[in-house]
């Protein structure tokens, strides 16, 4: 049996409590069925938990039972209304169609009256309505014949009549949607009230009145007890009222609520009577002649059967039933709330009563009690809660329904007595609870030490402990404080928790055993985290504060979670593991670390790799080695996938050495070599530096003792790599040595390694995944490609003179202003405007200052637009134009429809939402070639519009998801077609400079920019060189 997602348990019984939140109902709404099948789980187990408690044996059993009943009739009662998707008309079938004869049903006098016709059709006979009913399955006996029901038109119809008690069966069914086939409307209404009543009696929803006629030959009265229904809103008997059909009361006339109520009443009267028959009661008095013969005449007799009593003392009992039961019978009922406030410092949860003022309002009950026309009920209800909830009379309250209670009586009112209270018509709001049990985990906060000159992984950090039950942090003292309570409670996540013994002392020990660890290394610290130190409580740690590791698991949290697959430098298109894989290996490089990249044989470590060393060209010469069968292989992929890198191949008798090697790796991206070879040159190598290391099949180093192995830990290197789809061949020592060899010293000793990992070596990689380690396998399951295939084009675009001009003064003014403002915000308003102002200049002047001028021949990009374009129309197809500049968007839109001849809409968030609709409407309905511009804002996310299969991202945004939802408006489910996407960017400028972080650093785009305080940090030259020109780069129309 598949396990229950954690969100949707806690939102199931958040649901069963009645606190779930707007979020949590929408989960659930979303899938009903599941819904259901996630409440009879729990019923099942609430079942089976009950059971077990049963059998217990101590002073602990009555709390344990009671808590336990309470869960059981709590999601029972969810159940209930969660199976009861349908509304009152809902549950009644349709208007009986003309020319169909149906079985019908009127209500008489407790007795069911059934007939068969319909609308323009005659009546069945007698014999005809006998086998209608043998057909759809009614009672079998109980039949009588009854007088012939008048219908319109002065028809009438044969009729047979059966008590309630002995149809009750059957009507329940035909309620619950059964035998519906040849049913009439009338018939599914009255089992609709039925079913109703049948769940007032299985909530406990009814109380006995004691009624009775008076004799006309003495001065006695024949009394019986009455079942009525209980806790029925004048809400709910409304709304069946209106849903009844006509045919109801076909034989014996009636108001439709006092109706519904009379079926109500019958039905609860048959169902208890039945069950107080199956009762061993104390025998009724023989003679019934006083008061006191009454109370245990009516006892003994809850079954229904009569008795008889003189009328002196049954009328004075009869009367203090029925005063005792109106408040709970009568539909327009006072509601009081018992409101709970969670605690304060001292632990002290206060309940309040309220009650409605005049006006309705919800006012303390004291003040409900001095006036207005309910405060007669108020204060009968107010009595009857001091009996169901005797805390409220405990002496010393300041006030009349207001109370202190303990942290063990908020837990029982929370989870016990407050469903009971709602069960008896008052309304319990208590603090949203959950009964999902916490899970303990540690946590540890480091703090760098000031002045502390090492870096790295030797950084020495101030540490402190403590332990996480999900989002509740306790310390080793508000540990012993909860352990002293009797039920201890914490908020976690919105939600009341009681934290189990257990834990709490697991975890007072856990923090015990570590009370003297208060200042750890970098490296100590990660190896506490992947379980390297220790046992952890709960297996997990959390890392905060500041220094090393944090920075360093602050950093691995913040991994793009929309891997690029299309890196800048890469041609080609990487799978998405191996696009997590890229990310990872930024990550690793960011922060200075080694790992190993474990993916299985076949899967792409070459290709992924080379990605990474397209992008980190930059930082100096990387050194490859690997085996010699695979040495050709690196350098002929390094030719596919990334041209631009420079690679040379350091093997053979030929290769270079001495002076000769150095000017040739100094040229050189990335060098390729073999383990032989390395070794063999290793005096030289040593002698330089290289950014990175990468050993491919890195299991050639698992022997940490072999003369290769050594000799490879002499090469100095920013970083090392090790590439392997085997990293456990015969045991972990196969990862210690490799892991050792790309952060030394990192993960401790081997032995110490070996003993914390010990396991299945395929558990321990996966405790290691994310950090020092990216395991993907074959056996792991291919995500399926449901879309269809996507072109994704970047287009040069040139820029014209106005352009430049426009750029460069917009630069110039930036300089001198920012040299005024000084540092700080100002600054970086300054330089953030600035920036939005050169991508305008970008898109075109007139995006920039506006003017009448006609758009066409000033702006590259709008060049590019029209030519794409074209084609498009040329193609009879659709093209989607997205814009971050909604002003811009409705130029180009302008423009674009003069030079196609076609009107052409401008999507943006200033329009009526109908205008929107309708937009968007014709333009997927409207046959043939079509163009729409959208803002990346209001027309980026939520929108289908599969009807095109060209997009256009006329300038970049730096959050790259903004821009993927925006291309997926187009590449969809539903799109049948290949979407091509276009980027338009200008080469060296501020386009160009987006485009680098959308395309190439997309896991640090959210760390660089949103946020950022570099910016203001930068002199004017800095400026100059990150938002001016690149003329090497720029494309003018001398050179297109």
């Amino acid at each position: 049996m598949p396990e229950i997602p954690a969100a949707l348990e806690a939102a199931v019984w958040s649901a069963a409590e009645g606190s779930a939140t707007p979020e949590q109902l929408a989960l659930l709404e979303a899938d009903r069925d599941r819904w259901l099948d996630v409440l009879e789980r729990l019923l099942d187990e609430a079942e089976d938990r009950l059971d077990a408690a049963l059998g217990l044996s101590g002073p602990e059993r009555t709390q344990v039972v009671a808590d336990f009943e309470a869960e059981l009739a709590q999601l029972e009662t969810a159940y209930d209304l969660v199976f009861d998707t349908d509304d009152p008309v809902g549950a009644i079938a349709a208007a009986d169609p003309a020319g169909e004869v149906r079985l019908q049903a009127s209500w008489a006098n407790d007795l069911l009256v059934v007939w068969a016709a319909g609308p323009g059709t005659a009546p069945a006979s007698a014999d005809e309505l006998s086998d209608r009913l043998e057909a759809i399955g009614g009672p079998a006996l109980g039949w009588s014949p009854h007088r012939d029901v008048g219908l319109p038109g002065g028809a009438k119809a044969a009729a047979l009549s059966i008590p309630i008690g002995e149809a009750l069966g059957w009507l329940v069914a035909v309620g619950g949607g059964l035998g519906r086939e040849g049913v009439g409307a009338s018939v599914a209404w009255l089992g609709r009230v039925a079913v109703d009543a049948v769940r007032l009696v299985a909530r406990g929803a009814v109380v006995p009145t004691l009624s009775g006629s008076r004799r006309r030959d003495d001065n006695t009265m024949d009394l019986s007890a009455t079942w009525r229904p209980a806790l029925v809103d004048e809400a709910s008997i409304v709304a069946i009222a209106d849903a009844m059909p006509r045919p109801v009361t076909a034989v014996s006339q009636g108001d439709p609520r006092h109706v519904t109520r009379a079926v109500q009443t019958a039905v609860v009267d048959t169902i208890v009577n039945q069950a107080a028959s199956m009762l061993d009661v104390a025998a009724p008095p023989p003679q019934v002649r006083t008061t006191a013969d009454v109370a245990d005449a009516f006892a003994a007799r809850l079954d229904g059967s009569s008795f008889n009593a003189p009328v002196s003392v049954s009328a004075e009992l009869s009367e203090r039933i029925d005063r005792w039961a109106k408040p709970l019978t009568t539909t327009a009922r006072v509601r009081l709330v018992v409101m709970l406030d969670p605690p304060d410092s001292g632990d002290a949860w206060f309940l309040s009563v309220l009650g409605p003022d005049a006006d309705g309002n919800l006012v303390p009950v004291e003040q409900a009690l001095a006036g207005g026309r309910a405060s007669g009920a108020v204060a009968g209800e107010l009595v009857r809660l001091e009996r169901v909830f005797p805390a409220l009379l405990r002496p010393g309250a300041m006030r009349r329904g207001q109370v202190y209670l303990s942290q063990d009586e908020a837990w029982d009112l929370m989870t016990v007595t407050g469903p009971q209270l709602r069960a008896a018509g008052f309304d319990a709001r208590v603090p949203a609870l959950s009964r999902r049990k916490p899970s303990p985990s540690m946590r540890l906060f480091t703090e760098s030490m000031g002045g502390d000159t090492v870096v790295g992984a030797h950084q020495l950090s101030n540490v402190r402990w403590s332990v996480l039950f999900d989002d509740v942090e306790l310390t080793a003292e508000d540990i012993a404080r909860l352990a002293a309570e009797a039920r201890p409670l914490v908020r976690s996540h919105g939600q009341w928790v009681e934290l189990d013994e257990v834990d709490l002392k697991e975890a007072a020990a856990a923090l015990a055993e570590r009370a003297d660890q208060t200042q750890m290394t970098g490296a100590e610290i990660l190896r506490h985290s992947i379980g390297l130190e220790g046992d952890l409580l709960g297996g997990a740690l959390t890392v905060d504060g500041t220094g090393w590791a944090s920075e360093l698991f602050d950093k691995a949290s913040r991994i793009s979670t929309d891997p690029v697959t299309r890196p800048a430098g890469f041609i080609g298109e990487l799978r998405s593991y191996q696009a997590e894989a890229l990310a990872w290996l930024g990550f690793l490089h960011t922060v200075e670390l080694g790992g190993c990249l474990a993916l299985d044989p076949g899967l792409g470590k070459t290709p992924t790799m080379l990605a990474h060393l397209a992008r980190t060209t930059g930082d100096g010469t990387a050194l490859v080695i690997a085996p010699p069968a695979v040495v050709g292989n690196w350098a002929a992929e390094a030719a596919k996938f990334t041209p631009e890198v420079k690679v040379l191949v350091h093997h053979g008798n030929n290769r270079a050495s001495g002076a000769e090697m150095d000017a040739a790796f100094d040229a050189a991206d990335v060098v390729i070599t073999t383990y032989g070879t390395a070794v063999r040159d290793m005096d030289s190598l040593s002698q330089r530096h290289f950014s990175q290391v990468v050993l491919d099949e890195a299991q050639a180093v698992k022997n940490h003792t072999s003369e290769q192995a050594q000799q490879l830990r002499r090469l100095d290197a920013g970083t090392r790599m090790a590439l392997t789809g085997t990293p456990i061949e015969n045991g972990l020592g196969d990862l210690w040595a490799i892991l050792d060899f790309t952060n030394p010293g990192l993960v401790g000793g081997r032995t110490g390694f070996i003993s914390q990992m010990s396991g299945e070596g395929e558990a321990a990689l996966r405790a290691l995944n994310g950090i020092l380690v990216f395991r993907r396998t074959k056996s792991e399951p291919e995500v399926a490609a449901e879309l269809p295939d996507r072109i994704d084009e970047l287009d040069h675009c040139m820029m014209t003179p106005e352009q430049v001009g426009l750029y460069q003064a917009v630069l110039d003014s930036l300089v001198a202003d920012v040299s005024e403002v000084g540092g700080g915000e100002p600054k970086q308003g300054a330089i953030l405007a600035a920036i939005t102002a050169l991508k305008q200049i970008c898109n075109h002047p007139a995006a920039y200052q506006a003017d009448d001028r006609p758009l066409a021949g000033r702006s590259g990009k709008l060049e590019r637009l029209e030519e794409i374009v074209d084609a498009v129309f040329a193609a009879d197809e659709k093209v989607l134009i997205f814009t971050h500049f909604a002003e811009w968007g409705k130029k180009m839109a302008d423009h674009l429809s003069v030079l196609t001849g076609q009107p052409i809409d401008c999507y943006h968030g200033g329009l009526a939402r109908t205008a929107r609709d309708k937009m968007i409407a014709e333009f997927q309905e409207r046959p043939g070639a079509g163009a729409l511009v959208l803002s990346l804002k209001a027309g980026g996310t939520g929108l289908n519009l599969t009807a095109a299969n060209h997009v256009v991202l006329y300038d970049r945004w730096w959050n790259p998801a903004v821009e993927d939802q925006a291309r997926d408006r187009a590449w969809r489910l539903g799109q049948t077609r290949t979407v091509v996407s276009h980027r338009l960017v200008c080469p060296g400028t501020v386009d160009e400079r987006v485009e680098e972080v959308v395309a190439g650093k997309r896991h640090i785009a959210d760390l660089v920019l949103p946020g950022s305080s570099s910016l203001a940090d930068l002199d004017t030259d800095q400026l100059r060189l990150a938002l001016g020109l690149r003329d090497d780069q720029l494309l003018t129309e001398d050179e297109t």
